[in-house]
């Protein structure tokens, strides 16, 4: 048990920069769009990175107990409209199905949305119901 909490902790370890990455990139692309590239962006920048990787760990340990229960509900939000929404939003408008497959298309759209609502509420039901 011991040899699996080690590779989990180093598994988090290594694949924090790869997921805190693109949030970087999103933020200071809107950040500091019209900024000049000086050693005032620089600091700013470097900053603005420190400050999110502090939020990060201050919700991690303010949520360590429930950090499953937050992570689901993330989950739900995050991870329904890219699993199956976004693929059959970008099916629709790049392959402009006619018939059955479009009918399809916005059927699964719908579904997406039905199983985003039902996870989400459901893992904050059980939130609240465990307390």
């Amino acid at each position: 048990m011991l040899v699996l909490k080690v590779m989990f902790s180093m598994n988090l370890i290594f694949s924090y920069p790869l997921v805190i990455y693109p949030a970087h990139i999103v933020l200071e692309e809107n950040l500091y769009a019209g900024w000049p590239k000086t050693k005032r962006r620089q600091i700013f920048k470097n900053l603005n990175r420190t400050l999110l990787v502090l939020f990060t760990i201050i919700v991690s340990v303010l949520m360590a107990s429930e950090l499953d229960k937050f992570l689901a509900i993330l989950g739900a939000l995050g991870c329904t409209p890219i699993t199956f929404t976004l693929p059959t939003l970008f099916h629709l408008y790049i392959c402009k199905p006619t018939g059955k497959e479009r009918m399809l298309d916005w059927f699964v759209v719908g579904f997406s949305m039905v199983i985003l609502v039902f996870c989400t509420s459901y893992s904050i039901y059980n939130w609240a119901a465990e307390k």
